[in-house]
């Protein structure tokens, strides 16, 4: 080459040539979020080209030139590498080709052309691709807008049958917002609260038909979470009443409420039932003669029954789990009553009576251990991780069992209790390889006994740390 056009010059083009393809690369991965800090400059000259490609037409002709764009930067830089890893030769003059070596130069111009033909190929097709997935997206979303829509209309017919005069158009009503939330997974919470909402408006006295509708909603709500399809839903039965109430067995993943309920009946069984969420009883009346949370498991749930009331003889919490958080009993009141939480466990979380009342009743706190958890040989047990506290109660002519609890020493509190005529059922002496585990302070005793045997008194604030 002569004149202008020197090998210098030929060297500038091929290096302004591959800085425009490592700029268009370098933009490209911007788009994607893959490149990092380092590249903040060429993130701004990346900038600079995407504010440049939105003044240029994005149709079918556009992306064509810009796929060719593209095709033509990339053999330039490859012809430009191969030719500088052969060392730049010379090419002989035009008139010492044969015939061919016409052919080949033929040939290879052909495929050139056919390399082109396929790039444009490559971008119609792309620009296809791109045009149907946008269209299926659309048919998507017009899908989810016509089910919405259906689902919509089904929540207002249901809702209008729940408040038609006749009771069969009402039971229909709660199987039909039942499958409702069956099939609708998003507002499975709305249809659930519509259905709670519908006993919390019943009256007192119920007629014989709404009674029976008051049954179908709870006969719809036991079979579902024994099903477990809701058991993620939260339940708000607040002032509703039940009788014979059954939620044995069931799962409650959600918050359960039953504030102000009132439980009446032969019997009120929540037996192996799971929760773990709130389980809220605040001021719940529990009229059954027999209340029965047995083998019940709160796994991490907490427990509050707040000014509750059992009013019958017996109250079983026997073989009870408690895995974290609390059980509260706050200002409640046990009156003439078998309170058992025999064979009870509670690992990493607190049985707590708080400004309770007993009066002629019986407490059952022999706890079940199993040695093998957490190593017998060294007294330690599966409660070991929990704690009883009672805390501000009084207790008139009544016995409290603590049968087996040597055995943890850090685990029952009695914190500013008041004891009248009553007896602690313990072991006669502890064992000779343990010392005194029963925690006290500020204790007040009337005609009672106190154990001194069993009896260590610290500061409860520590009592994580026997």
């Amino acid at each position: 080459m002569g004149g202008i056009f020197t090998w210098d010059v030929l060297r500038f083009v091929v290096v302004g040539v591959l800085v425009v393809a490592a700029l268009a690369i370098i933009r490209l991965g911007a788009k994607r979020g893959r490149w990092s800090a380092p590249w903040s400059v060429l993130f701004a000259w990346a900038r600079v080209l995407e504010l440049f490609s939105k003044l240029v037409p994005s149709g079918i002709a556009a992306s064509v030139l810009g796929w060719l764009f593209v095709a033509v930067l990339v053999a330039s830089g490859t012809a430009a590498g191969l030719l500088w890893l052969l060392g730049w030769p010379r090419f002989p003059a035009a008139s010492e080709f044969g015939v061919a070596q016409t052919l080949e130069l033929l040939k290879i111009a052909l495929a050139v052309v056919a390399g082109f033909g396929g790039v444009v190929l490559l971008a119609l097709n792309l620009r296809k691709q791109r045009v149907a997935e946008a269209q299926h997206d659309l048919e998507v979303e017009r899908g989810d807008r016509e089910q919405t829509q259906a689902f919509n209309e089904r929540f207002g017919s249901a809702a209008e049958q729940l408040a038609h005069e006749n009771a069969a158009v009402r039971i229909a009503g709660i199987y039909a917002m039942a499958g409702l939330a069956d099939d609708w997974a998003d507002q499975r919470q709305v249809c659930v609260d519509v259905l709670c909402g519908y006993l919390r408006l019943a009256d007192d006295e119920l007629p014989p038909a709404e009674e029976e509708v008051h049954d179908t909603v709870l006969r719809v709500i036991r079979d579902r979470l024994r099903l477990g399809r809701w058991s993620g839903s939260d339940f708000d039965f607040t002032g509703v009443e039940f009788a014979d109430a059954d939620f044995s067995g069931l799962r409650f993943g959600g918050d359960v409420t039953f504030d102000r309920a009132r439980f009446t009946g032969a019997l009120t069984s929540f037996e192996d039932a799971r929760f773990n969420g709130l389980l809220s009883c605040h001021g719940t009346e529990f009229s059954s003669e027999r209340t029965s949370f047995r083998s019940a498991h709160f796994g991490g749930a907490r427990v509050q029954f707040v000014g509750a009331e059992f009013q019958r003889k017996v109250v079983d919490f026997r073989g009870v789990e408690l895995h974290g958080q609390c059980i509260d009993f706050y200002r409640t009141r046990f009156e003439k009553q078998r309170l058992d939480f025999s064979a009870g466990l509670v690992k990493a979380g607190t049985l707590r009576f708080d400004t309770c009342e007993f009066a002629g009743s019986e407490l059952d706190l022999s706890l079940d251990y199993d040695f093998e958890d957490f190593g017998g040989a060294f007294g330690l047990n599966q409660t070991s991780m929990g704690q009883v506290v009672i805390r501000s109660c009084r207790f008139e002519r009544c016995s409290l069992g603590l049968r087996g609890l040597q055995f943890a020493p850090s685990f029952l509190w009695l914190v500013s209790d008041r004891f009248d005529t009553c007896e602690f059922g313990l072991t006669s002496e502890p064992a000779a390889r343990l010392r005194p585990w029963l925690n006290v302070r500020d204790l007040e005793l009337v005609d009672t006994d106190l154990p001194e045997a069993h009896v260590r008194r610290r500061d409860p604030d520590a009592a994580a740390h026997p």
